[in-house]
């Protein structure tokens, strides 16, 4: 396990990745849209805000939440900003395995989780979403609070790679998202794209295009670029997990500043193939090069009976981990006395929240 060389992130060029091999694509959904976009086309910007009731039940979180309030300010003469700025990050899988509660491909769908993830984003604001397992792009209207957008990769069959109803017979039943609070994050138009599941360079027969990595690139507070990456490869097969990962790496994770998490379904090195330049926020109970917390375990499978460590986040650019308000700069869902996003019980994987200070 490797740690950050020192508390500053550099900003550096990322490194030589594996070949792109696979589809990579441009589409996207908007959230609360219906439709969807061809793969060859750039992904309609939206400006309708996410809407959402009140929500009901436990609460999941401390009161308030922190403030991550800047003035944005910038360079006149080059753009560039002057001023630090403080940035969460949350990522979550919301997919839900649990087959006793009726969930249709075992997708979120209790009336309980939904209102428990939307207090949980409501109480730590995160300024970026990173969405694995998504249903459709519709359900990010469900639970994300006033004030947040969002965006999905399209749906496409998992055999053909071909665009598809959400709700086709073969049709990739879940979809990769990334939102944002409309405060402080813009989207930067035509920047949405997908690098999906099919590995042809292992076999047509062995993988299909069921997992997909997505990406936005994103303004904060008008001054720092920032790529944000939601990614959920392969369950099953290492190989084609494999080489998904290294598409993810090498075709999504692309801007100076970058953030990436989401479930990798993979706790192996090898498998991860993380970039030198890229800091850990979390991985396997570490939390950035603050503290090493063992025995934390990120999913539950067969009723509890599996624990797994599969969800981890990691940052690019120059920034600093941010303590203010978790203590070691990254808190997984359950322990270290911070709460889980579903209540308890309604989601088969844990949260990752970490905070970062962007440098100028």
């Amino acid at each position: 396990m490797r740690a950050l060389a020192s508390a500053s992130l550099l900003l550096l060029a990322c490194g030589d990745a594996a070949p792109t091999t696979g589809a990579v694509g441009d589409a996207s959904t908007s959230a609360g849209s219906s439709s969807t976009t061809s793969s060859t086309t750039a992904a309609p910007t939206t400006t309708e805000p996410v809407s959402s009731t009140s929500s009901t039940g436990d609460t999941t979180g401390p009161a308030t939440a922190a403030s991550t309030s800047t003035t944005g300010s910038t360079d006149a003469g080059t753009g560039a900003p002057l001023d630090p700025a403080p940035l969460r990050v949350l990522a979550i899988n919301v997919g839900n395995a649990s087959p006793q509660f009726g969930c249709f491909e075992y997708k979120l769908c209790r009336a309980q989780d939904i209102d428990h993830l939307k207090q949980y984003l409501d109480v730590w604001r995160p300024d970026v979403v990173l969405v694995s397992e998504v249903l459709r792009a519709e359900q990010l209207a469900e639970f994300l609070p006033p004030g947040y957008d969002g965006r999905c990769g399209e749906s496409r069959d998992r055999h053909t790679g071909e665009p598809a109803a959400w709700d086709a017979a073969d049709a990739s039943h879940e979809h990769e998202c990334v939102a944002w609070d409309t405060a402080r994050v813009t989207e930067i138009d035509g920047s949405a794209r997908s690098a999906y599941g099919r590995n042809d360079a292992y076999g047509q027969d062995k993988c299909n295009y069921d997992f997909t990595g997505f990406a936005v690139d994103l303004q904060v507070d008008g001054a720092y670029p920032l790529t944000a990456v939601a990614i959920h490869p392969d369950s099953q097969d290492g190989g084609c997990r494999t080489e998904e990962i290294a598409r993810y790496w090498s075709a999504l994770a692309t801007g100076a500043r970058t953030v990436i998490g989401g479930d990798w379904n993979t706790d192996s090195d090898d498998e991860l193939q993380r970039p030198d330049d890229f800091a850990v926020a979390y991985l396997r109970g570490q939390h950035w090069d603050l503290a090493f917390h063992d025995g934390e375990w990120s999913a539950e499978y067969a009723f509890g009976l599996e624990k797994k460590r599969f969800d981890h986040s990691f940052a690019r650019g120059p920034a600093t981990p941010r303590t203010a308000d978790l203590p070691f700069g990254s808190a997984l869902g359950g322990y270290d006395d911070h709460p889980r996003a579903d209540g308890g019980d309604g989601m088969d994987h844990r949260q990752v929240l970490f905070d970062l200070t962007l440098q100028p």
